[in-house]
């Protein structure tokens, strides 16, 4: 288990490998997707699945969100016992024993759930009936993900038919997601295939309110997105996750016309110490696939141009840098994840920094509540 650095500690001092937060990058990237959704009417509604904390759950809600989503009703346990309000769970709650633990969570919070099947809504109302709880019920639009959600069209106002009848349950509108959209990297191609995406959910919106329901909810979107999202108006909630965290994979999207890169810092690096540097071409570090994500591809060296990171094994990485580079055994590095949420996942607390100082340790406190 990683020693936790005291408070005033410097960089130097901190053991190995942590997973550093630099506070003033987080806040300015609060503050800036705060700014782009200002005055648009779109409500936000960030996804904690990135950083499973609700310390920076309650920073996004200061910053004007109306609520969290999470991926799993663990998540979404979490949230509510760290006194988030307002939750919605963007995927199916199907197994009894989790029901069971949605019901208990409506009676805390306001709590919401997406379905995309009959069956499902049934038993969510009768178990939302036996509780006397109220469940809102957000139904899920295959929008080109093809992972969960009913086809485009009447299917959507079919499910919202039933939802409307049943007791306990409130229909609030749909969901759709295209999650392997976000990191298209040319804006033109995304622009494309997200207005192809939201097309669909209006189709669905559409036939829903030809029979007379009430659409208060069109959610979806996410970082890479979000801008594109906002500019077709037709979402009511955006449902970004990473950009309050980020890592190198969305740092290379295309956000303007002109080839401007996203507006959202890194916020957070893996810190990493050189174990062992016996020749140019062998420097060992103590970062392997226990404390890095690799799902996305490797993670990038920080401030070291030209230098490259490739794993060796579970504990250990090996780092290659330019000729005339002057690394020694002791260094530390910082590399960038890959992959922002997997790698948070991998670690009980952040290591909370400003100014080169450490400020904090804020828990990771939905680690691994994938259930």
């Amino acid at each position: 288990m990683t020693k936790s650095p005291p408070v005033d500690a410097s960089q130097e001092q901190i053991d190995t490998p942590a997973l550093l937060l630099d506070l003033d990058v987080l806040d300015r990237n609060l503050e800036r997707m705060a700014a782009l959704v200002a005055n648009t009417g779109i409500r936000l509604r960030p996804h904690v699945k990135t950083h499973k904390s609700p310390l920076i759950a309650h920073r996004q809600m200061a910053a004007g969100a109306v609520g969290v989503c999470c991926a799993k009703v663990g998540e979404a346990e979490v949230m509510v016992a760290g006194g988030i309000p307002d939750v919605l769970i963007t995927t199916p709650v199907v197994a009894p024993e989790k029901i069971r633990r949605l019901m208990s969570l409506a009676r805390q919070a306001t709590v919401g759930v997406v379905a995309d099947d009959l069956q499902n809504v049934r038993h969510l109302s009768e178990a939302a009936k036996e509780q006397k709880v109220t469940v809102h019920l957000v139904v899920e639009i295959n929008v080109g993900q093809n992972r969960c959600g009913v086809s485009p069209g009447p299917a959507g106002a079919d499910l919202a038919d039933e939802i409307a009848r049943l007791p306990g349950l409130r229909f609030r509108g749909f969901q759709g997601y295209h999650g392997s959209l976000q990191q298209v990297v040319d804006l033109d191609r995304r622009a494309a295939e997200i207005r192809r995406a939201l097309d669909l959910l209006l189709e669905s919106a559409q036939a829903a309110r030809g029979r007379g329901h009430a659409i208060d909810v069109l959610t979806g979107g996410g970082t890479g997105s979000s801008a594109t999202d906002i500019g077709f108006h037709g979402l009511t909630e955006l449902q970004p996750g990473s950009y309050v965290l980020m890592d190198c994979n969305y740092s290379r999207i295309h956000w303007g016309a002109d080839g401007a890169l996203v507006p959202f810092g890194n916020a957070i690096s893996i810190l990493t110490s050189v174990v062992s540097c016996t020749s140019a071409d062998r420097i060992i570090v103590d970062t392997g696939w226990k404390s890095a994500s690799c799902d996305s591809g490797m993670p990038v060296l920080k401030a070291i141009d030209g230098a490259t990171f490739a794993f060796a094994g579970d504990e250990h990485g090996k780092v290659s840098v330019p000729e005339g580079t002057r690394i020694s055994a002791g260094d530390k590095l910082e590399l960038l994840p890959s992959h922002c949420d997997t790698t948070v996942n991998l670690y009980d607390h952040y290591v909370c920094v400003r100014d080169g100082k450490v400020e904090s340790l804020w828990p990771v406190a939905a680690r691994g509540r994938s259930q």
